[in-house]
């Protein structure tokens, strides 16, 4: 048979077939990818790009850094859904009221209960300011001990922040006789050890280093189980790491306050502790840091506190309710003496929060108490100025992470 015939009859190589097969292997990898990036999309950019165009709606520009971080995912909801959850903001639904503005118990269409933070009309560009700072703060921390954000609203003028609902409203309702609720010293003691945690995380475990700046009983919020979560982080500062102190403009509540940050604007992590030793004081006793209504060597906690612990009655202070019920005596004590060590007038001299969270948990002796705390003399304050009462001079070294202790009085 003639070569040429064979060439017609012998079948042609299968070369379609592996095009084919290359073909759909290449597709396939594409799809793929296309899914990844779709995924990511979907995940990450979406929400951050929704948010970003919310905030920006009917509004000016938005500071460029504000969506640097990450935002995980958070909610926007419309003002007329926040309307109908919280009964047009009855004062029936009224949960408590803050610098930022008040805040509404608010039931959702599926059921949730919300509190939802108001931010006031009247109020300048400080307020906005402090709106978008607690949406980027909060969104890129995550503790047990602090509050978790649900989602926020910028519909025209509004301004509003969606919160988890926290059943036992806040610390001050309690200690400061505005509920009915007795607590004992277990679950106040709990309670302060999970501040001193959220602090801590805060502080020092954060990706980001944070001060808070304003830590104080009606900022602290009680779930069902009354464990402890901090909120309103419409004046916390992201801290630098390599930074001592921030030179700043005072921001807070007077009576929580540091004398370095009152006085010089030097603003540190110090700073919240000498806040929540003044908040420790407040929740054994179960009484305001300022109360004018009561004798003048009353009426400023530390102050007080600090005149018992020269007589030796220092266990004075505890809440006559909680005296009446019992207490750990041995804990209680502790509890002051930690509070003494963070109301130092010298920052240097305060514990960092991990120190206190030691001290508190691990049961270590505690030593002479250094000196008195920081507080405002009120007969000096006749023209509205500061001035603060200091005991003696400072000396190095705080405090030892490993074996947490007051330090000893210099001779």
């Amino acid at each position: 048979m003639p070569r040429r015939l064979l060439e017609v009859i012998s079948p042609a190589p299968t070369k379609p077939k592996m095009q084919g097969l290359f073909f759909f292997l290449g597709a396939s990898v594409v799809l793929l990818i296309l899914l990844v990036i779709l995924f990511i999309f979907w995940k990450f950019i979406k929400p951050r790009e929704i948010m970003k165009l919310a905030l920006q709606k009917n509004k000016g520009e938005v500071p460029k850094d504000f969506f640097s971080g990450n935002l995980r995912t958070i909610i926007y909801f419309d003002f007329q859904t926040l309307k109908k959850a919280t009964k047009n903001f009855h004062p029936g639904n009224l949960l408590g009221r803050g610098g930022f503005g008040p805040v509404y118990q608010g039931k959702l269409g599926d059921g949730r209960l919300v509190a939802v933070k108001k931010l006031s009309l009247d109020k300048s560009q400080q307020g906005e300011s402090e709106f978008l700072s607690e949406v980027k703060m909060i969104t890129i921390i995550q503790h047990k001990n602090l509050v978790r954000l649900l989602g926020c609203c910028t519909d025209g003028s509004q301004r509003l922040l969606v919160y988890e609902y926290m059943k036992n409203k806040s610390l001050d309702f309690i200690i400061y006789g505005k509920s009915e609720q007795f607590l004992n010293w277990n679950t106040r003691f709990q309670i302060i050890i999970g501040i001193a945690r959220g602090l801590q995380y805060l502080h020092e475990d954060s990706h980001v280093r944070i001060v808070h700046r304003d830590i104080k009983a009606s900022n602290i919020l009680l779930d069902e189980k009354f464990q402890p979560r901090i909120g309103d982080f419409g004046l916390a500062r992201f801290f630098p790491e390599d930074q001592a102190y921030l030179s700043t403009t005072f921001a807070g509540t007077l009576g929580y306050t540091a004398p370095e940050y009152a006085i010089r604007g030097e603003l540190s992590e110090k700073a919240d502790i000498y806040s929540f030793g003044v908040l420790l004081l407040e929740i054994i006793s179960c009484r305001k840091n300022t109360d004018l209504t009561l004798p003048s060597e009353m009426q400023y906690l530390p102050e007080y506190a600090w005149k018992l612990h020269e007589r030796s009655k220092v266990i004075d202070l505890v809440d006559p309710i909680m005296q009446e019920n019992g207490f750990e005596k041995e804990e209680v004590m502790q509890a002051i003496n930690v509070a003494f060590l963070c109301l130092q007038p010298h920052a240097n001299r305060r514990p960092r929060m991990s120190e206190v969270v030691a001290m508190l948990t691990c049961k270590v002796e505690m030593v002479e108490i250094p000196t008195g705390p920081a507080f405002l003399d009120r007969r000096r304050k006749r023209d509205e100025t500061l001035s603060w009462d200091t005991i003696s001079e400072p000396f190095p070294s705080p405090l030892c992470s490993e074996s947490p202790s007051l330090p000893q009085q210099p001779n």
